[in-house]
């Protein structure tokens, strides 16, 4: 078969499932010939060969039951980096940068160099701020076992592994240091939106790192109540947000004695992440 028809026949197979079926198809595609588009393009009518028709379409056919590209691929693009990713790992999304460019821009201007990603999954955002900024030593804690093993790997893969410590534990359980930044995106999906999830995150994705009770802020609850033991003074807090959750996020910040409590919209001009700024009483 040509590479048109290919990628004509795959399409089909997954517009039941996929939102993007012709972008699966062709990301699969590249991934099995180790070609750019250009090169897809270029070459529409080039023969595939046995081997790589197999392996292509046993792909399309993950695909079509509903795995996640990522999963398939094994890595996901954040940060401009490639991370690793697996079942025990949420896949990084890409409204999530803006929550690292947050913490990037406020480690700059206030010096911070202790760093804790809190539900820290595939290590997406603790380690694209310890590899953008090489003067900071970063903590991940996550209370899956699995995550933590692939941000270990993610951490060797980035060259930053002597600047990053691993913790398996359920919140601040088994944390007991100080930080100048506490960073996390935990599970924050309610009762009523995961039983709207797509197939491929509802059968795939980790609940443990999706459901977060039952309106999704009872991780919001607890870390803004306990992040205060583990916050250096004017320490900041960071939370990667539901779009509908700033206000009372915010309100948790400010009842825990957070000051400069703000909302910062993603690209599509939905909240996306919430921060404050823990200044001690005189």
């Amino acid at each position: 078969m040509r590479i048109v028809e290919v990628l004509r026949q795959a399409q089909g197979m997954l517009k039941e499932i996929s939102d993007t079926p012709a972008l699966d198809a062709r990301v699969l595609l590249k991934e099995v010939l180790l070609k750019d588009d250009g090169y897809l393009l270029a070459n529409r009518d080039e023969e595939l060969d046995s081997d790589s028709l197999e392996r292509f379409f046993e792909m399309i056919r993950a695909r079509a039951e509903g795995k996640p590209v990522a999963y398939i691929l094994g890595y996901k693009e954040f940060m401009g980096f490639a991370f690793r990713v697996n079942e025990d790992t949420l896949i990084p999304r890409p409204d999530t940068e803006i929550a690292v460019e947050k913490a990037v821009e406020v480690i700059r201007e206030k010096k911070c160099r202790k760093i804790l990603d809190l539900c820290s999954g595939s290590g997406a955002i603790g380690l694209s701020i310890a590899k953008i900024l090489e003067f900071t030593n970063v903590t991940l804690s996550d209370i899956n076992k699995g995550a933590i093993l692939v941000s270990e790997e993610n951490a060797e893969k980035l060259g930053v592994r002597d600047r990053v410590n691993f913790i398996v534990s359920d919140l601040f359980q088994k944390i007991d240091d100080q930080y100048d930044l506490i960073i996390s995106n935990p599970p924050y999906i309610s009762q009523e939106d995961m039983e709207t999830l797509s197939v491929s995150v509802k059968d795939y994705e980790p609940h443990l790192a999706l459901y977060g009770g039952i309106r999704g802020l009872d991780f919001y609850k607890t870390i803004a109540m306990q992040a205060r033991q583990h916050l250096t003074d004017h320490g900041i807090l960071i939370f990667e947000i539901g779009y509908d959750q700033s206000q009372e996020v915010e309100n948790m910040l400010k009842e825990n004695g957070f000051k400069n409590v703000i909302t910062i919209n993603d690209l599509s001009g939905h909240h996306r992440v919430v921060s404050g700024e823990l200044i001690p009483e005189t």
